[in-house]
């Protein structure tokens, strides 16, 4: 007792007289007592009690951030999957609904161009149905006149004068298969002298390298990084007709060819136009397809029943830049469409791209409308080349040239092609003097191998003097 009674002094000895009566006030016997019971029922030292202490305190505190901690974890798992879920639904429904879109605007793009076709089809016809006509007439002609006694110098000069009167269309289905190949490639090889998207469009030549199609277009669009594979292909039908070399059909060489195109470039499209088909099998004249995030487009443009090679050109000028434009909207649209916003951003988007489409054929339209007034304009030359034909034969009828066999003038040689030679090249009678005859022979081979040039020199005047 004596030993705790000092610890208590002690204890107190640093506390003022206050202090030490407003203990006494607060602590009663029976808080002492409690005080001193519960320092007896302490086993361990004093540390341990308060370890003890504190882990009975925070001890359910512990319990319930963890059940907290696994109830949030089971939260965000359920949160994730339904995210998950979510996402895999709107890239089905932005997938299913370009779809749609690309089929419906294909389906559209048909029914106008079919529709445009139906309707200067007979135009078309008929101008080369004229044209072949004109060229029949003008070959009965000659044939009338060859039938009759004229000389044979003013025969082939009114033949001359004919060619140049008319221009002879000519047909590429009667060519080689390199040379219609050849003119498929100069056709799109010529769409960059009139690319109009952006000065810095290049158009590079891969006809040389295999399995690489022939061209790849660059810098279609200004900040569009997309490529183009282009192919070109000048036969009946490109689904059946198979390449020599490889056994395959130009189809399916197609398919092989962009599919590895658009394994080695992420951002990039293919077209294969068909130049001498009304439709590609399968695909029809005018057909879109999307695989993974790539375009290919199917196109068929007849060359022999417009048979005009700038108009020709001018229409593929204008499907390649109208494909362009497609493609940069795709891209665009793709660019803006964040699959957590609502799929109304999508249909938005898809129906700015309808829109953007039904503008391309109005622009159609407008061309063909051109294209017909360029018809109608060619019709009108032809029928003035046809009144100036006619002309020239009436007068011809009228003078009456009617020239006795023993009386025809004959030359050393044809002195019509000297005289053409003459006049092509601007040249004066002393351009033949200062030649000698092997020059002579030289320039024209068709002089026998023994003559004079002062026999040569008479009868170019003579024939000269005639006309």
């Amino acid at each position: 007792m004596d030993i705790l009674l000092n610890k208590i002094e002690l204890c107190l000895n640093d506390y003022s007289d206050n202090d030490i009566n407003e203990l006494n006030n607060r602590l009663s016997n029976e808080v002492l007592s409690h005080m001193f019971n519960s320092f007896l029922k302490i086993n361990n030292n004093d540390n341990q009690y308060i370890i003890d202490n504190l882990n009975n305190k925070f001890n359910i505190t512990v319990q319930n951030k963890q059940i907290e901690l696994d109830k949030t974890k089971t939260d965000l798992e359920t949160l994730s999957n339904t995210f998950n879920t979510y996402k895999e639904e709107t890239v089905k429904n932005i997938h299913s609904k370009s779809t749609e879109l690309c089929k419906r605007e294909t389906e559209y793009l048909n029914e106008r161009i079919i529709t445009l076709e139906n309707t200067h089809k007979n135009n078309i016809v008929n101008l080369q149905n004229n044209h072949n006509e004109l060229l029949k007439s003008y070959k009965e002609q000659i044939c009338n006149i060859q039938q009759s006694n004229i000389s044979q110098d003013h025969l082939n000069s009114l033949e001359e004068r004919l060619r140049d009167a008319i221009q002879t269309t000519s047909d590429i289905n009667n060519e080689t298969s390199n040379t219609k190949g050849h003119f498929g490639e100069n056709i799109i090889n010529n769409i960059q002298d009139e690319y109009k998207l952006n000065q810095e469009f290049i158009l590079e030549d891969t006809t040389k390298f295999e399995s690489n199609g022939d061209f790849i277009a660059h810098n279609i669009y200004p900040n569009i990084t997309d490529k183009i594979l282009i192919e070109s292909k000048f036969v009946k039908n490109i689904g059946t007709t198979k390449n020599i070399k490889h056994g395959k059909s130009d189809l399916v060489r197609f398919e092989e060819h962009y599919t590895k195109f658009f394994n080695e470039n992420p951002n990039s499209h293919s077209i294969i136009f068909s130049m001498n088909s009304d439709k590609i099998p399968g695909k029809g004249f005018y057909h879109i397809e999307s695989i993974d995030n790539h375009y290919v487009f199917y196109v068929s443009v007849n060359y022999s029943k417009i048979n005009n090679e700038e108009v020709f050109q001018n229409i593929i000028n204008f499907l390649f830049h109208t494909i362009v434009l497609y493609i940069v909207e795709n891209i665009n649209n793709s660019n803006t469409i964040d699959i957590n916003n609502n799929t109304e951003l999508l249909i938005k988007s898809l129906k700015n791209s309808y829109h953007k489409e039904t503008n391309t054929i109005d622009i159609l339209g407008n061309k063909v409308l051109r294209l017909q007034k360029d018809i109608q304009d060619f019709n009108d030359l032809i029928s003035e080349h046809k009144t100036n034909i006619q002309e020239i034969l009436t007068t011809f009828n009228k003078i009456n040239y009617s020239f006795d066999s023993n009386n025809t003038t004959k030359y050393i040689i044809n002195m019509h092609t000297v005289h053409k030679y003459m006049i092509d090249n601007k040249h004066l009678e002393t351009h033949l003097s200062n030649k000698s005859c092997k020059d002579l022979k030289l320039l024209f081979p068709e002089l026998p191998t023994k003559f004079t040039k002062k026999q040569f020199l008479e009868d170019y005047r003579n024939y000269t003097n005639s006309l």
